[in-house]
């Protein structure tokens, strides 16, 4: 998801348990060794890969707050236009805060959708382990992608190149991009640019499926349902989603065998993604793949189980899929309605992620964090996270009357 625009920060490195740091308690997780971690946000993976034992040197955008908490090292690289790495310098980042040849093992997310000769070059250097880089590049190419699911039986909605048809509603999309925030309202007859395609509409339950591959097997993690915000003004942008979604026996079925011939076709490995659409005389269409753990895995599984699951389908080692959450677990993702300067002395509710830092100043409209809740059921989760971000708004002052609420496109 698009984020905060941040300066450039240098290398920061938090104390070790053996260097004291105030107040921390001693971990009952054996040390297992440093990883690296580089996505656009890599809070996610950085507590996760801490709960698991790691030791996380990150590379992302942002350095947020917490990112800075559980990561041993941080190191904000420059961004590129929209939100991009940049080809030249994010090696040269990841050289400072792990040098290539010490064996510090890379997990890479969000970021790379479009680049996967940056993480060709990042292979060269580092033991990069997540899916093929080949198999990036036919999944950010719409008409490859398309061609691919056609071969594979798959049901995938239509897709226009140069123009947008005339007849029917359509999304226009960029090649290479992931989160929705690059995604719009077609019309009809609109000349497209070179990246850009359209999508046919498809009405019907937003969900999507987290998974683990390796070479031999995919074992479903569990199921989630998006969420929008009241009012429909943040677009197609993801705004969160709700963990444990129920669906029809048959297209838990359709799923679940469609995802063996993707990892196959696409060379996914660990943790990865589908979005898809059921819709309502429930048929199901594939909308996208994301080849990488995604932002809901935390949703569905413990986060050190879902990391330790991930590096060792990664490595061709022995895994088990992970116990599922035993409650319903639902993050949002919040925005700034205006301006807004993040207070010096705030104390952050401990169910509040992705926390910009101290003095942090966003615009309108920007990401300001990812507000967490659970419950028994997707209700009461829901109805949870509602109360949660009320109160987040009150405690910042921000007047914004929207709730989180199921996405439902028609």
């Amino acid at each position: 998801m698009p984020k905060r625009r941040s300066s450039p920060l240098p290398l920061r490195e938090r104390p070790t348990a053996q260097q004291g740091v105030k107040g921390a308690r001693p971990s009952a997780t054996p040390a297992r060794g440093p990883v690296l971690i580089v996505a656009r946000a890599a809070r996610q993976l950085a507590a996760a890969a801490a709960a698991a034992g790691y030791r996380p040197f990150v590379v992302d955008l942002f350095g947020d707050e917490d990112t800075r908490q559980c990561a041993e090292r941080v190191r904000v690289t420059l961004t590129g236009p929209g939100f991009r790495f940049r080809p030249r310098r994010l090696p040269a980042d990841l050289a400072a805060i792990a040098p290539a040849g010490q064996g510090v093992p890379l997990v890479w997310g969000a970021g790379f959708e479009s680049a996967p000769g940056l993480l060709s070059t990042l292979a060269a250097r580092h033991v990069v382990l997540g899916s093929a880089p080949e198999g990036l590049a036919e999944l950010a190419a719409p008409r490859a992608f398309a061609a691919r699911l056609a071969s594979l039986g798959l049901p995938h909605p239509a897709l226009a190149f140069g123009r947008v048809p005339a007849r029917g509603r359509w999304l226009v999309k960029r090649c290479g991009e992931a989160g929705g925030w690059h995604v719009r309202e077609g019309m009809a007859r609109e000349a497209l640019a070179g990246d850009e395609y359209a999508q046919a509409f498809v009405p019907g339950r937003s969900l999507s499926v987290a998974f683990v591959a390796d070479a031999r097997q995919v074992a479903v993690l569990g199921y989630s349902e998006h969420l929008a915000w009241s009012g429909g003004s943040t677009g197609f942008g993801y705004a969160g989603a709700i963990g444990g979604a129920r669906l029809p026996v048959a297209v838990r079925r359709a799923v679940s065998a469609a995802l063996p011939r993707l990892a196959r076709a696409f060379g996914l490995r660990g943790l990865g993604g589908c979005d898809f659409i059921v819709s309502n005389d429930g048929s199901w269409r594939l909308l996208e793949i994301n080849a990488r753990p995604t932002a809901t895995f935390d949703l569905l599984a413990s986060p050190a189980s879902a990391f330790r699951v991930h590096l060792a389908a990664c490595r061709g080692a022995a895994w088990s899929v992970p116990r599922p959450r035993s409650r319903v677990h639902a993050h949002a993702i919040c925005h700034a309605p205006d301006p807004i300067q993040i207070p010096n002395s705030l104390d952050w509710p401990a169910w509040v992620a992705d926390r910009p830092c101290a003095g942090a100043r966003l615009p309108r409209g920007a990401p300001l964090c990812s507000v967490r809740a659970d419950g028994t059921s997707p209700a009461e989760a829901l109805a949870a996270l509602t109360r949660r971000v009320r109160r987040l708004r009150r405690l910042l002052g921000i007047e914004d009357p929207r709730v989180p609420v199921f996405r439902r496109p028609a």
